[in-house]
């Protein structure tokens, strides 16, 4: 394992349980692997604009003709150059009133680019990505994975083999809300059987 890309997506900085495990999964790689490379890209603290009228033609056809163009593209030429260098990716996914966090969603729409992260042909969409590894800690506090109101999975899994990573293991961390201590307990063996 050489190079990781982390995304944080919580509101909840230090608190965040999504966080917290993601901070497990960096600590017991970095003492398994002291030499790897770590990005770490904060969806709060460094939010991803949503997309509006100046900037979805930048985004989708490369037009550069104003500064928020040619920011729009410098920023997710970033965001792309990150997820092709990683070897691995570590997401963390709060459930947010049933779904992932809005900053996650503008992120996505910066990394699913025409002719750059996806293109179509006769077969339909093909992804362009590297396909490594992505460990994806769902956190919420009720129970969902497997019932008809997980809507949230397929469409990470989706969206992010949309642009060609299709080896997603999601690892749902759910009940925190009563049942936390055991929940935590349960994705730290996950991480500990991932990294082994």
């Amino acid at each position: 394992m050489s190079n990781v890309l982390v995304l944080r997506t919580s509101v909840n900085g230090d608190h965040s349980f999504s966080n917290q495990l993601i901070d497990q999964f960096i600590a017991k790689t970095k003492a398994k692997w002291p030499e790897v490379q770590i990005v770490d890209r904060d969806l709060d603290a460094n939010p991803v604009p949503m997309l509006n009228k100046e900037t979805t033609p930048a985004i989708r056809a490369g037009v550069a003709e104003t500064e928020a163009q040619h920011q729009a593209i410098a920023l997710s030429d970033e965001l792309i150059a990150e997820l092709k260098n990683a070897d691995y990716i570590v997401l963390g996914l709060p459930r947010y009133n049933f779904t992932a966090p809005a900053t996650f969603k503008s992120y996505v729409d910066y990394v699913a680019r025409p002719r750059v992260t996806f293109k179509y042909d006769e077969n339909g969409p093909q992804g362009l990505l590297p396909n490594v590894p992505v460990f994806a800690f769902v956190t919420s506090g009720g129970e969902y994975e497997g019932t008809e109101f997980d809507t949230m999975s397929s469409w990470v899994k989706q969206v992010l083999g949309f642009v060609g990573l299709n080896n997603v293991d999601l690892i749902h961390v759910e009940g925190l809300a009563y049942k936390a201590e055991e929940a935590i307990a349960k994705a730290s063996a996950k991480i500990d059987e991932i990294l082994k």
